[in-house]
């Protein structure tokens, strides 16, 4: 009675397994050949939460059948149990003279990459088989066993003939059940080393080489400074923490470029390489996911794919010699944030001899399934020095005079400074000053603007308007995390901007009527979008909230007093007591009131332009305004802005002061105001004709409809079967009002109506106002009437 072993992954495919053994089973009791008996199989577990082991019987079995897939090779035992075989297969040559045929590869998912060096010297049943079999699989033709029986059974056939020709030869491997003079060498691994050197090559003109020089502070209570370089010291799995903007995939890139700087085979090139390892693998998440084991080298190097040998990344990282760095995690929809991280964290508890880095701004972070084996290290702003060198390389060879000008001005400006801590915001400011068209240095509150806002991603549009607050943070308005921005920024004045608690931030955002009716996402929610679309905030541990720089919340916290009553603005300037803050309040108020030209005359050696005597042609009119604040309004009255269309967005106080000084208002939009309870005073907009309400969902009170000339009135998002609001059939000039349902887009207003005049009286018999539910794809109308 001869035995036989089957290599596969446990733990999957078991039934699909089973059932070709089955089928197996009844070809050799059916055969006129030696009778086999399978060596006992352990029962199956979990090869996701557990290493992968030895099989039972690969050392003593006279004939192994190997199961080969990409996961066979990557996270199964076939580094184990070929380690074995081979070593079989040596023994049993030096003492025959006869390589035995002890195994035998079976191809039970097609795997695209080519099988290593002993599997395909041991693999003598593909090339006889069908082509079904080798662009499918035994794992499908056994599925679909009565779609596929002929080539199922011709692949059976061959494997009962090779069996019984393995152990009638008398050719098989003697077995090895002593262990004691230790494991035997991975056999799998013969052909590594050249693949590696070639990975590397085609690896490196992908990794940019960075110039700026960086600082970190080990976040583990002693706020321990070290220069980016020594990162591999901190420890060998490490998160990376610092704001949108902050240079997370330079310093990866950093990491990276050692790695293949690194000469192989000398204790120099170990030393300088991080960790040790010499391969780098760069996974972006920005696609949604990551690539699993067998897709790292498509992914990092499709031009070396073709020649990998099955499993090598994963015998890389379980053997030590390459690293994992993780960017773009903050970018991962919040819907697939879970499964990236769970597939993130399972790769590493499979290989836990692997160094790996997460750079995050923190906010999505699972804390607490770290644990202690993560350690926090927090990604300093530039330097002095550094935002120098940063300069100098983005101006390059011809605009060093202007580069070393900017240079000497954020060495003046602590503010400015501060900003320009973050790459991103050094990048946009040099960028915001070259593209200065007018005499003298660009204005300061344009440079702060453009190096705050520098990484702020903004939320997609919905065909249809203005985007809908949903709970993924990718579609909250820009308007809303404006206002949160500010409101957070005012609240925590008189805290330390670096060590906020995470439960006063969210108290903050809540306080701040961003929650107000469930018009807005949850703090938490909300908190997560300000890290991940503006890069004014992170999350540096699983209980504080940091600003990037405490001059960046200065500049939020004046820009947000500057729209609010002067009374207010004044009693929190009081409490705080930043001369930064005043003189800072102070220069945005005069840049919103401030008329600046669109063009200056040049003067010089040249006589200047003489202007024509014709009156000159006044600025085209502007048909739409957008304003988000007290300050905004008050600037576009005191313009005498004539506009037919008002959007105003937020929380704008002093509607009822402004509104009336734009008599040719004759469209009102009220969008993003959870806080707003009632309709501004629209007695005094004898023009105004139509009145779009869009997220105000506390807003009930319509009685300033009556005393207005409103004739189209459109609430939106309105829940579907929801009543109409009360009140409405009492207003004299309502023709029309579309309940607009969440999902769908407002309908075209219907044909012309009579314009009425303030004070004059609808017509008899009229039926006013007519309804219409809008639903996505169709609409239904009714009339108020009864």
């Amino acid at each position: 009675m001869y035995r036989y072993a089957v290599s596969y992954l446990r733990g999957r495919d078991e039934a699909w397994v089973a059932r070709f053994l089955y089928e197996l089973r009844r070809r050799l009791d059916a055969s006129m050949g030696p009778q086999f008996t399978r060596v006992p199989a352990p029962p199956p577990r979990d090869a996701r939460r557990t290493a992968p082991a030895e099989s039972p019987g690969v050392a003593t079995a006279d004939v192994v059948l190997a199961l080969c897939s990409p996961s066979y090779f990557s996270e199964g035992p076939a580094d184990q149990d070929w380690a074995v075989l081979a070593h079989r297969q040596t023994l049993g040559q030096a003492r025959t003279g006869t390589a035995p045929r002890t195994a035998l590869p079976l191809l039970w998912e097609p795997i695209p990459q080519r099988l290593p060096e002993p599997v395909a010297a041991a693999d003598v049943l593909t090339a006889g088989q069908s082509p079904e079999y080798r662009s499918l699989g035994l794992a499908l033709l056994t599925m679909q066993a009565p779609r596929y029986r002929g080539a199922l059974d011709e692949v059976l056939t061959a494997i009962v003939a090779h069996m019984n020709e393995a152990v009638r030869s008398g050719t098989t491997a003697p077995p090895l059940p002593d262990r004691s003079a230790g494991e035997p060498p991975r056999a799998l691994a013969v052909d590594d080393n050249v693949f590696t050197e070639e990975f590397r090559k085609h690896l490196a003109p992908a990794v940019p080489a960075p110039r700026v020089p960086r600082t970190l502070v080990a976040d583990d209570g002693a706020d321990e400074t070290v220069p980016a370089e020594l990162l591999p010291e901190l420890g060998r799995r490490l998160l990376l923490v610092g704001p949108l903007g902050a240079g997370h995939s330079t310093e990866l890139a950093r990491l990276a470029g050692r790695a293949l700087d690194a000469v192989p085979h000398t204790p120099a090139g170990s030393e300088r390489a991080p960790w040790g390892c010499r391969i780098p693998f760069v996974l972006s998440a920005r696609s949604g996911a990551l690539p699993d084991l067998d897709g790292l080298v498509p992914a990092l190097a499709p031009g070396a794919a073709a020649r990998e040998p099955a499993g090598w990344a994963a015998r890389q990282l379980r053997a030590g010699h390459a690293f994992v760095a993780v960017d773009d995690l903050d970018a991962v929809p919040s819907r697939n944030r879970t499964a990236v991280w769970e597939s993130l964290l399972r790769l590493l508890r499979a290989h836990p001899q692997a160094p790996c880095v997460i750079a995050t701004n923190g906010a999505t972070v699972p804390w607490e399934r770290l644990g202690s084996e993560f350690r926090t290290v927090r990604l300093r702003a530039l330097a002095p020095a550094g935002v120098r060198a940063l300069l100098e390389s983005l101006a390059g060879g011809g605009d060093r005079r202007a580069s070393q000008a900017l240079t000497r001005r954020l060495d003046e400006d602590p503010v400015l400074s501060g900003v320009a801590g973050r790459p991103a915001a050094t990048a946009a400011i040099w960028r915001a000053s070259r593209a200065h068209a007018l005499p003298g240095p660009p204005p300061r509150h344009q440079l702060l603007r453009a190096g705050i806002s520098a990484g702020w991603r903004r939320a997609r549009p919905e065909p249809g308007g203005v985007p809908p607050v949903r709970e993924d943070g990718a579609a909250v308005p820009d308007s809303v995390l404006r206002t949160a921005c500010g409101s957070l920024a005012v609240a925590t004045l008189d805290m330390d901007g670096a060590r906020i608690p995470l439960r006063t931030a969210l108290d903050a955002l809540r306080d701040r009527g961003t929650r107000a009716a469930g018009a807005a996402p949850a703090p938490d929610r909300l908190l997560a979008a300000l890290a991940d679309r503006t890069g004014t905030l992170y999350q540096p541990g699983p209980d504080t909230v940091a600003f990037s720089d405490p001059a960046v919340r200065t500049f939020l916290a004046a820009h947000h007093l500057a729209g609010a009553e002067p009374a207010d603005a004044a009693r929190l300037m009081a409490r705080a007591g930043y001369t930064e803050l005043e003189e800072l309040l102070r220069e945005v108020r005069a840049a919103r009131n401030s008329k600046e030209p669109r063009g200056l005359l040049t003067a010089g050696h040249r006589p200047l332009r003489r202007l024509p005597t014709a009156r000159p042609a006044g600025p085209a009119p502007v048909r739409r305004a957008v304003v988000r604040s007290a300050g905004e309004l008050r600037a576009l009255a005191d313009a005498g802005s004539d506009g037919p269309e008002l959007w105003c967005e937020g929380t704008v106080e002093g509607l009822d002061e402004l509104l009336p000084r734009m008599r040719g208002l004759r469209t009102l939009v009220l969008t993003d105001d959870p806080a707003r309870t009632a309709l501004p005073p629209l007695d005094a907009c004898p023009r105004l004709r139509a009145l779009r309400v869009v997220r105000c969902p506390a807003l009930t009170d319509w009685t300033a409809l009556a005393s207005s000339t409103v004739m189209f009135l459109t609430l939106e998002p309105w829940p579907d079967g929801g009543p109409v609001p009360e009140g409405l059939y009492d207003m004299p000039w309502l023709s029309q009002v579309d309940l607009v349902s969440p999902g769908a887009r407002p309908s075209a207003r219907a044909g012309a109506h009579a314009v009425p005049r303030p004070g004059g009286t609808p017509r008899q018999g009229a039926a006013f106002p007519g309804v219409r539910v809008v639903r996505p794809g169709r609409a239904r109308g009714g009339n108020l009437q009864h």
